[in-house]
């Protein structure tokens, strides 16, 4: 499987200009902090021709709700039908995509998460251990570990490991951010779903002649009465986006906290409270956001905040600005982990967020926590494979 493997590895550094933006961490807080200082004295979102930047909180919120006047699909769905995953993510409110999403959110809410949680746990104390002084927490800790959580939950356990997390992550640089229609992206990501296609069609498969659907989603999903189709479009759907996303923000997470060892300590103190923990990693990604921007395209003429808003015309959600509103996070500057969980836009919101923000949301605490309880020393600088982590080397000074 290795020769085919590097059909769709993501090769290191370059990426173009998201990844750029993705890899950007003190511009991306200091462009957010006065983006929304402009915003704010604007008091209305910036249109420039067919173009309209919204930066304020409650306007993005807006933006959100409103998502007859505000549509995904002209953003993301050819991405996702060019690989053969066409996911809620890139669908706009239709009945196809009322059904679809209740009976994924149906079949996940069935799934018992506390396997899965302790399996973590095992993997982090695995992975650390008492005698380990430094891990890369991208390559040999994160990506990994929440790879093994994705292959549990979404029921599909391929023998190459390295081959299924290079699919999830080709397949997630073509869907989410190949906004420029790199065509060696889009090929790498056709090739992936290929194989991603392969493997879920065959365990579909091996389950219905068995008769026993399981108990995680695949299995539940089954159990509901999803077609072999709808099945394997959920699952991928929601693959892609567990695995890399994980990865990026416990490096991200990492880097901010041990570039302020004051805030380092201050999140330490927490470390065995996964809500308060969860808190401070929500908190450092609005200094260095792992998706600083979001796409809508207005359906017909209308008007946002003051702003008339021409058909078709372009919405960029700067989310990472509407962060750093006061109005909706007091004294911004200040990084506390007490603040409400549904002010953040880290994981989209209205019709359309992450799927998975209730795994994310103790996945990531347990991560962060793992290596906090090491006493985590220095971070060396983060090695890029376009716009993701690829690995991260940080020293351990031990329990």
């Amino acid at each position: 499987m290795s020769g085919v493997a590097s059909d769709w590895h993501t090769p290191p550094g370059g990426g173009g200009a998201i990844a750029t933006l993705l890899r950007a961490q003190r511009f991306g807080w200091v462009a957010a902090r006065i983006g929304i200082a402009l915003a704010r004295a604007w008091n209305k979102p910036l249109r420039l021709g067919q173009t309209v930047i919204v930066a304020r909180h409650a306007h993005v919120q807006e933006v959100l709700r409103r998502d007859l006047d505000f549509l995904i699909a002209p953003v993301n769905a050819a991405r996702f039908e060019a690989i053969g995953y066409p996911f809620i993510l890139g669908k706009d409110r239709a009945l196809p995509l009322v059904d679809e999403r209740a009976t994924l959110y149906q079949a996940l809410a069935r799934v018992d998460m506390t396997p899965l949680r302790h399996a973590l746990a095992a993997g982090i104390e695995a992975r650390l251990g008492r005698a380990a002084h430094s891990v890369d927490i991208v390559g040999d800790y994160a990506r990994p570990l929440a790879g093994a959580t994705a292959r549990a939950l979404f029921g599909i356990a391929p023998a190459d490991e390295p081959a299924f997390l290079d699919a999830a992550r080709a397949i997630f640089a073509h869907c989410f951010l190949n906004l420029a229609g790199d065509k060696a992206v889009e090929a790498r990501a056709i090739a992936a779903a290929a194989q991603l296609t392969a493997w879920f069609g065959a365990e579909i498969a091996r389950r219905r002649a068995a008769g026993t659907p399981g108990e995680d989603l695949m299995g539940q999903l089954l159990r509901a009465g999803a077609s072999d189709d709808l099945t394997r479009r959920s699952l991928g759907g929601m693959l892609v986006g567990s695995i890399d996303t994980t990865a990026t923000v416990v490096a991200k997470v990492m880097a901010v906290l041990l570039a302020d060892r004051a805030l380092l300590a201050r999140a330490a103190a927490d470390a065995d409270d996964l809500e308060r923990l969860a808190g401070w990693c929500d908190e450092a990604l609005r200094r260095w956001c792992h998706v600083p921007l979001l796409g809508r395209q207005a359906a017909g003429e209308t008007e946002l905040g003051g702003t008339q808003v021409p058909a078709a015309a372009r919405l960029i959600l700067w989310t990472q600005a509407a962060m750093c509103d006061p109005d909706a996070f007091p004294d911004p500057a200040t990084l506390r982990p007490d603040r409400p969980s549904g002010a953040y836009l880290h994981l989209g919101g209205g019709l359309h967020p992450c799927a998975g923000r209730a795994i994310n949301r103790w996945q990531i605490a347990m991560l962060v926590g793992g290596l906090l309880a090491r006493r985590p020393q220095r971070l060396e600088p983060i090695a890029w494979a376009g716009p993701f982590p690829g690995h991260a080397r940080l020293s351990l000074g031990g329990l």
